[in-house]
């Protein structure tokens, strides 16, 4: 596998665990208190999925799953599709900065470390997108 190939899994992985460790809790506990908020954070978690999934043109999460295995980028895929790559960059910006202010909120993060990750956010999010 080439390192191209595995820094875009690793991050796109990394992105995924730290948006399902950041509303895992969340969903557990919604769902023993109000089934239908749960159903609700599920919807929202679909939602992004499909957003990211329209952004990038793709039809389904095996599409972009295969795309990525094979060695393409995000912005790769963007293009090929005729997407725009930057807009592919902001939508990811703008979830992680959600449950960045979504962790500030239960104090699962202090106002310090939200400053330094919501700082090299929009860096870390390119480098991924563009496969630098």
């Amino acid at each position: 596998m080439n390192r191209k190939r595995i820094m875009v899994i690793c991050t796109l992985l990394l992105a995924l665990s730290i948006g399902q460790s950041s509303t895992w809790g969340s969903r557990a506990n919604a769902s023993a208190l109000a089934p239908e908020r749960a159903l609700q954070l599920q919807d929202s978690e679909a939602s992004k999925d499909d957003e990211l999934l329209e952004t990038l043109g793709v039809s389904s999460d095996e599409q972009l799953y295969d795309a990525l295995y094979n060695g393409q980028t995000l912005a790769d895929i963007a293009q090929y599709n005729e997407r725009n790559a930057q807009a592919v960059v902001d939508l990811q910006v703008a979830q992680l900065t959600e449950q960045l202010d979504q962790r500030l909120a239960s104090k699962s993060i202090t106002p310090a470390q939200y400053q330094a990750h919501k700082a090299e956010l929009t860096q870390v999010v390119a480098k991924s997108v563009f496969g630098l």
